[in-house]
């Protein structure tokens, strides 16, 4: 039976609509949550009566669907449409709209499954096709997205199980870079602060959590700076859940229905502000404040140097390298180590340094003090500190300009 597209739309935006409410636990009822999907559920059926009626020819010639319980009496081809349970979910719906009446929970607390069911025995009955049969992979904007699910379901159908899941997982990969305002989400990682900025896109934290749980790491560079797709990287953590045991057709189903949720759930969420971390937009200009500033060699644990000046009353290990002109600038990454720490003079008196380097430079030199770490250092009395913009922030025109360097207080 062929169905208009306008028709397979609609039927599969009913579908998309109950996926949450499908999902989530049961458990103890939460009326709050009940209403929504009551809501959800009479908003879904409306879809799907209305649809179905299209296909047959029977709405009016208006083009405006009745409402929902006339719309179900348009439809033909069989006797078993479940009128008393949908003229239910209007009531329980109107009397929420209307008059600010919580639905039953116990009676209503698995509405999202069973009108599902009832719609897809329906679309059976009337159209040939049920909404599972129905591919929701259409409603992605996606190109790439959908690209690598149906390269999924291929994998799926020939039981390359393993296969099936890093497609999804990159499929998953290029629906949140698609969606920045969610924030960045790392594919492959179980964060609970990453389910929980998606909840507000309907999303559930459980199901996504559990999905993260199945996928390998997908990594990439973004399309914005590459413009051309380079290949993702796929990383499995053995001894953590990347293994055979969790590569079956039901993981994989699980993951191909949630990914999907995800992806739809997401695509064009309206814009919101979200908290950039210093270290992606900023780094580091120590500038010296007058000539023959001096940079030194030294250890980067700062307990090890003022152990050897009080032993040995001098700091063999310290080396002198080179020395900055007046208004001379060393660039230095922002890194997980700390910028300034503690320090003795040559004389033994306080003072703080500011790291400059970041490479190890015990193993270029062979030199180490019970293998520690060695890098370069200059006195913060000497140098004055900014924090200047990377280069990628001035191509993406986000204006930001040379700030003053303000020290972490523990």
């Amino acid at each position: 039976m062929s169905i208009r597209r306008e028709v397979v739309h609609r039927l599969l935006i009913a579908k998309s609509i109950l996926a949450a409410g499908r999902s989530a636990p049961l458990g103890q009822p939460n009326p709050h949550l009940v209403a929504r999907q009551v809501l959800n559920a009479h908003d879904a059926a409306d879809l799907v009566f209305a649809s179905i009626a299209d296909h047959q020819g029977n709405l009016p010639a208006t083009g405006n669907a009745p409402p929902m319980v006339k719309c179900l009496k348009l439809i033909n081809g069989t006797d078993n449409k479940n009128e008393g349970y949908f003229k239910q979910l209007n009531e329980a719906r109107n009397s929420l709209k209307h008059v600010g009446n919580l639905p039953n929970t116990n009676q209503w607390a698995s509405v999202a499954q069973e009108v599902f069911e009832k719609l897809s025995s329906l679309c059976q009955t009337t159209l040939g096709i049920s909404l599972d049969e129905l591919d929701e992979s259409e409603l992605l904007i996606n190109d790439e997205a959908r690209a690598h699910l149906v390269a999924a379901e291929k994998a799926r159908s020939s039981q390359d199980f393993k296969l099936a899941i890093e497609e999804i997982g990159k499929a998953l990969f290029v629906s949140l870079e698609d969606a920045p305002d969610v924030g960045a989400i790392q594919v492959g990682e179980t964060k609970a602060e990453d389910a929980l900025k998606l909840t507000a896109f309907g999303i559930s934290a459980n199901d996504f959590l559990r999905l993260q749980e199945f996928l390998p790491i997908i990594s990439g560079l973004p399309l914005i700076l590459t413009e051309t797709r380079v290949p993702l990287e796929v990383y499995w953590k053995q001894t953590e859940f990347g293994h055979p045991g969790n590569w079956n057709d039901d993981v994989v189903g699980f993951c191909l229905s949630t990914c999907l949720n995800v992806a739809l759930s997401i695509q064009n969420v309206s814009p919101i502000p979200y908290a950039r971390k210093f270290s992606a937009l900023y780094e580091y200009k120590v500038t010296a404040r007058e000539d023959r500033v001096e940079v030194w060699e030294d250890l980067t644990d700062p307990e090890e140097p003022t152990a050897t000046t009080f032993s040995n009353k001098a700091r063999p290990l310290r080396t002198p390298k080179r020395f900055l002109k007046k208004g001379e600038s060393v660039i230095v990454p922002v890194h997980d180590q700390p910028l300034v720490s503690s320090d003795l003079s040559l004389s033994g008196d306080l003072m703080n340094r500011v790291r400059i380097s970041y490479d190890n430079m015990s193993s270029r030199y062979g030199l180490g003090f019970g293998g520690s770490e060695r890098a370069e250092f200059v006195n913060l009395a000497d140098v004055n500190i900014t924090c200047v913009p990377q280069e990628w922030t001035k191509e993406q025109s986000l204006a930001l300009s040379e700030i003053p360097w303000e020290e972490d207080r523990a």
